[in-house]
């Protein structure tokens, strides 16, 4: 069990990663599992964010007014991320995931430069029925591949064009079903334990604080400075991605 300042640091971490999840609705893994990566090693660090993710997760995506018709519209989209998921976390030990990573992370930084200086790209209602399960099998594996939900799944939604609040709410139903197939995956392969499930359930509750705070700070943002602010951070989680990866392939041996 970690001691009384490992906790003290892992709940001011989930604080500040449940405030930028509720604002924007995502980044809690980004900001979660990059700083304790730091202090409790990666393996550690993605075991404390499983129940926090799940709970958080669970209640952006299922808690609001537009669940039914949310799921309605990309349940075709979720449910291939959910079971893909698996696949793609089995090739972790075939693949070097790093090469992979930083393209996701420089594609992620282009969409973002785009959608802040062109027109929006949008895709249409008519062909959502084709893409969804195709989208769907693409995140999940990368999801698997890379630990990043990120990119193609919330891009795909967000160029649908719903309203910020479903947005978001989308976005809890697609992490949701993701964290299931990352759990059952990390499960099935002996990276989890009793213990570090206790401490990954006591971080739920300020990330939940964090979270109700940056939802009430979001729904008095405009529906525009929201679009903003929304793409900023998949900038900032771009930039990261890309920085992590090219680190790890300079630090590799014989590079």
């Amino acid at each position: 069990m970690p001691d009384t300042s490992i906790l003290l640091i892992a709940c001011v971490v989930f604080l500040l990663a449940g405030f930028i999840k509720g604002f924007v609705g995502f980044g809690l893994p980004l900001v979660a599992i990059g700083l304790m990566t730091t202090i409790v090693g990666l393996p550690t660090a993605i075991a404390l964010f499983l129940v926090p993710a799940f709970g958080t997760n669970l209640w952006q995506g299922f808690a609001g007014a537009n669940t039914a018709a949310l799921f309605k519209r990309y349940w075709t989209f979720f449910i291939p991320t959910m079971f893909f998921t698996w696949p793609g976390t089995l090739a972790l030990s075939r693949v070097n995931t790093n090469y992979l990573t930083a393209l996701l992370g420089m594609l992620l930084c282009t969409y973002v430069v785009l959608s802040l200086t062109r027109s929006q790209f949008v895709v249409p209602r008519r062909l959502e029925k084709p893409l969804n399960p195709v989208m769907g099998v693409i995140s999940g594996i990368l999801a698997g591949l890379t630990g990043a939900f990120t990119m193609p799944g919330v891009v795909y939604l967000q160029s649908t064009l719903l309203p910020r609040d479903q947005l978001v709410q989308a976005l809890g139903m697609l992490f949701t079903l993701s964290t299931i197939g990352l759990s059952i995956s990390m499960g099935t392969q002996n990276l989890l334990s009793a213990e570090l499930g206790l401490v990954s359930v006591a971080a739920l509750l300020p990330t939940f604080a964090g979270m109700m705070l940056g939802t009430r700070i979001r729904r008095r943002t405009s529906e525009e400075r929201f679009r903003v602010y929304f793409l900023l951070a998949l900038g900032v989680l771009g930039f990261y991605i890309v920085a992590r990866s090219v680190t790890a392939l300079i630090n590799q041996p014989g590079l």
